[in-house]
């Protein structure tokens, strides 16, 4: 197809008057050859010079020829198939075989593109140049070919960062065709408009809301950490989908153990409670717990059923329970200590008569309470935590025998004290009581109680590690802080340490190596014995003497925490894991330290998974790039609470054992909510100026339809569009040649040349 334009050269007011110019030159020509010529010849003539003259005139105005030829393209379509792991749930309730459901949402798209003669996949490559993809977490191209061995395992879906990423990078595309179930869980959660969209979007939509039944835990808002003998409180979102008036049990378990159930009755096909639960732990330690609901007949999803959390629970108050011989500087120093630290709950004994002392007062009119030896020993010592003996003997009181309701105290997991002073250790008669093979110093029943003169107190390399003597950070500061310390003029001389020394006896009277104080272990307890009743000078002179009181204080409250076996003193501790993903390697790490506190080197420890099934998996720990540390590798499968068990041993003696636990899940929660998200399907598609479709009905209708949007969107053909001058051409040359040679024939013929 050829048309005639007219490009233009010269201005028209320019052509106008070489027109005017050349019709003036005609006229002369013409009155010229009248004079020799007649009328006929003169006009003939002229004729022919004015058609030459015509033409120049009209070059003047740019004569063109415009081609044109039309060419018909493919346009480039992106297609993208959803294969994230929602997919692989049922299509829809009604689809299923013996109450089961049996087609998957990809099974069913796949079905879509391939089924029949000439499957839809190959019709649009006829029509179209099609860039395939599979997406979920991220675009992954594929070929045709592949579209059948398609699975639903990607770990998100990342639905509008990825139709926005396809949109920008796949240029001069024609459109995108979405097959998905609509669920996003990506970084994107609203969509930029049409300028995020430059192209439209057809949305395939795979599963329908209206058909869809599932019942799952939305949510558990439990507290972190708890504390022990008090109720905490878990608040359990119940959501359900197509189960109007069905009542259902959530079970409340901790491990295995069920703790309790409530019945959640449905009254609407959309339904969300709030279930609050309540436990009071009896035990420190990390808790875990499971909350669940039984799968319902017709439900879609099952693995969200369940949820599991942990609750690491501490003491509320660290309880103690002080004896003391009488009231002397160091009970009222070590009650000032006890008192000021909000967490430790004290109750002291002071001892002021004796049941020999005589008195010529009846009993009952003395304000003096007789001491409650049965409550104590046989009722209250196991609800405390730790127990001090201050400068006290039980031979004027009780029976030896209820020092052994104190030995099996300590043995079943609690903390013993014996601060010194003349009633106390072989003073005091424990040589022959039960508490001898529980106190970390041999009694041989020769040691006693001496006033030497000034002693001072000084770290053992053991002391310098071990948290009870950890007055500051800084080794050498806490080091210079111990000798700072106001010397002590009273203590107790025992036969020998049989647990670690930490702060040994020097000065006058007083040889090197004599242990102050002693720390030990008896059992799943742990037992100390500080052989001075004179370390309330440690405060009282330091505040003389301007010095902090703080170092003492210190001093009495580290004691009582190790001594109750507060987490942080422990010396088997299992580092805190983040959030694994399933298939993700995970470094377990585990920090090992000897009965000093010093690092353990040469260490046994046993390190075991139990995964949410409750099966157990052994590791083989190895040393850790620190002293001390060992490490094992766990790749998890299955998502879930995993929990962790250590135990260590150095040279056959038991260190500690510590349990934790870390969560391994999906990080975008793809199989939480399962439900379809047409809605969303439906706004990308109206944003883009795309048109949305159920998956049951995409057919050759459809089809044709996105193929009228996207003819209406950007035409599939090709304008080529050639322009010819016509003064360049030979023709247009060989007219004027024709006409001149015409004229100078007849001039010549007619005796003008």
């Amino acid at each position: 197809m050829r048309d005639l334009y007219l490009l233009g050269g010269l201005p028209w007011w320019v052509a106008a008057v070489i027109a005017l110019a050349a019709v003036a030159l005609l006229a002369h020509q013409f009155f010229t050859l009248r004079q020799r010529l007649g009328v006929y010849q003169s006009a003939l003539l002229t004729l022919l010079r004015g058609a030459v003259y015509a033409l120049l005139v009209f070059f003047l105005f740019g004569p063109a020829l415009i081609e044109q030829r039309v060419t018909k393209l493919r346009r480039p379509l992106t297609v993208l198939i959803d294969s994230s792991a929602s997919m692989a749930f049922p299509l829809s309730a009604g689809d299923a075989v013996d109450g089961r459901p049996s087609k998957s949402r990809l099974d069913a798209v796949k079905e879509k593109l391939l089924a029949g003669s000439d499957p839809a996949i190959q019709r649009l490559g006829r029509e179209y140049d099609l860039k395939l993809f599979k997406f979920g977490a991220d675009l992954e191209p594929i070929a045709p070919s592949s579209i059948a061995q398609l699975a639903a395992r990607d770990q998100g879906t990342r639905l509008l960062d990825l139709v926005e990423q396809a949109a920008r990078q796949n240029s001069g595309q024609a459109g995108i065709l979405v097959f998905s179930d609509g669920i996003n869980n990506g970084e994107k959660q609203e969509l930029d408009g049409a300028a995020g969209l430059p192209v439209p979007v057809f949305t395939v939509g795979a599963g329908d809301e209206r058909g869809f039944t599932d019942l799952r835990i939305v949510e558990v808002r439990a507290p972190e950490f708890g504390f022990r003998g008090r109720e905490f409180k878990v608040d359990v979102v119940v959501q359900s989908h197509g189960l109007n008036g069905r009542s259902v049990p959530l079970y409340f378990n901790r491990g295995r153990n069920l703790i309790t159930s409530r019945t959640i009755t449905i009254t609407s096909e959309l339904f969300e409670q709030t279930v609050t639960l309540g436990f009071t732990p009896k035990e420190i330690g990390s808790h875990h717990f499971t909350v669940s609901l039984p799968q319902q007949p017709g439900e879609h999803i099952a693995q969200n059923n369940q949820k599991e959390f942990k609750v690491d629970v501490q003491r509320d108050k660290i309880r103690v329970l002080t004896l003391s011989g009488s009231p002397a500087w160091n009970y009222r120093f070590l009650r000032m200590a006890l008192k000021q630290d909000p967490l430790i709950d004290l109750v002291s004994f002071v001892f002021l008569r004796t049941p020999t002392d005589s008195v010529d007062v009846p009993d009952n009119q003395l304000s003096l309470i007789p001491f409650p030896i049965d409550d104590i020993f046989l009722e209250e010592l196991k609800n405390f935590d730790v127990l001090i003996l201050d400068d006290f003997s039980h031979r004027s009181y009780f029976n030896p025998v209820y020092l052994e309701k104190v030995r099996d105290f300590v043995r079943d997991g609690g903390g013993l004290a014996m601060l010194g002073g003349a009633r106390s250790f072989d003073s005091g008669g424990y040589a022959e009581s039960a508490l001898k093979e529980v106190l970390p110093v041999e009694l041989d029943g020769q040691g006693s109680y001496q006033m030497p003169g000034e002693i001072r107190a000084a770290l053992t390399p053991a002391g310098k590690a071990h948290p009870i003597t950890r007055l500051l950070p800084d080794p050498r500061a806490n080091e210079a802080a111990w000798s700072r310390l106001p010397p002590l003029r009273g203590m107790n001389r025992v036969h020998r340490a049989r647990g670690e020394t930490l702060v040994i006896a020097t000065g006058n009277g007083v040889g090197t190596g004599t242990p102050l104080l002693t720390v030990g272990r008896f059992g799943k307890g742990r037992t100390l014995a500080l052989m001075s009743d004179d370390i309330w000078r440690w405060n009282f002179i330091a505040v003389g003497e301007r010095d902090t009181p703080q170092n003492h204080l210190k001093f009495i409250r580290q004691t009582v925490r190790w001594l109750a076996q507060e987490p942080s003193f422990e010396q088997v501790q299992i580092r805190r894991l983040p959030v694994a993903r399933p298939g993700e390697r995970v470094i377990i790490k585990v920090r090992v330290l000897k009965d000093d506190f010093t690092p353990a080197r040469d260490a046994a420890v046993q390190l075991r998974v139990v995964a949410p099934e409750g099966d157990a998996k052994p590791l083989a720990p190895r040393p850790g790039s620190e002293e001390g540390d060992y490490q094992a590798e766990f790749i998890p499968v299955r998502q879930g609470l995993h929990h962790i068990e250590a135990e260590a041993t150095l040279g056959g003696k038991p260190l500690g054992k510590d349990r934790s636990s870390f969560s391994v899940a999906l990080s975008f929660a793809e199989t939480d909510d399962g439900r379809p998200r047409t809605a969303l399907l439906k706004r990308v598609a109206e944003v883009s100026r795309g048109e949305y479709f159920p998956l049951e009905q995409w057919n050759d209708k459809a089809i044709e339809r996105i193929k009228e949007r996207l003819e209406s969107h950007a035409p599939s053909e090709i304008i080529e569009r050639r322009q010819i001058r016509l003064w360049s051409t030979i023709w247009t040359f060989s007219v004027a040649l024709v006409l001149l040679s015409a004229e100078w024939w007849l001039r010549r013929k007619w005796g003008l040349v």
